[in-house]
């Protein structure tokens, strides 16, 4: 009896997994990313009271004034283990949300667009202090935040923080 529970267990399991790479295929090619769905795995766009200092008077010395940043999409920024569908970044602006891989880095980042010039675009977490310290290339780009589902993105974040966890690899 419990050799045909686990054997159901590993045909739902495998079964799962098929189904959710068929969606996130399906998904990204009809949104234009490879990355259609992600989960926030930090707190990098959380709005607290830092982000007060970290955002609001960071942005506001760049010149932009405060009816600006609330009509930026996402004003109230995210949190550690929200989700957020991506869809293809065309025509990218300040204020938008995008997420981008750094090649030397090889994970997803999910930030804001503070600055666009000839060589690219400055993104920062709402939360932190400071822009990222590199130029973000258009080829970096998997796409822009759409639509951000709270809460949802814990059934990625939550097996991961246990795994770092359990083998001390530091903070996700």
């Amino acid at each position: 009896m419990d050799n045909q529970i686990i054997k159901k267990f590993g045909k739902d399991l495998v079964w799962a997994f098929v189904v959710a790479m068929l969606l996130r295929a399906t998904f990204g090619y009809f949104f234009g990313t490879s990355l259609p769905f992600v989960a926030v795995m930090s707190g990098s766009m959380e709005h607290d009271s830092i982000t007060q200092y970290n955002y609001y008077s960071w942005m506001l010395s760049k010149g932009y004034n405060t009816e600006q940043l609330d009509n930026f999409p996402f004003p109230t920024g995210f949190n550690k283990g929200d989700a957020l569908v991506i869809v293809e970044a065309n025509n990218i602006s300040v204020g938008d949300v995008v997420v981008y891989v750094n090649p030397e880095l090889g994970y997803p980042i999910i930030h804001r667009v503070v600055n666009i010039t000839d060589n690219g675009y400055t993104t920062k977490g709402d939360h932190n202090p400071v822009a990222d310290p590199w130029v973000i290339q258009n080829s970096w780009i998997q796409g822009k935040a759409a639509v951000m589902a709270p809460m949802i993105g814990w059934i990625s974040v939550l097996p991961k923080e246990i795994f770092y966890r359990i083998f001390n690899l530091g903070p996700l």
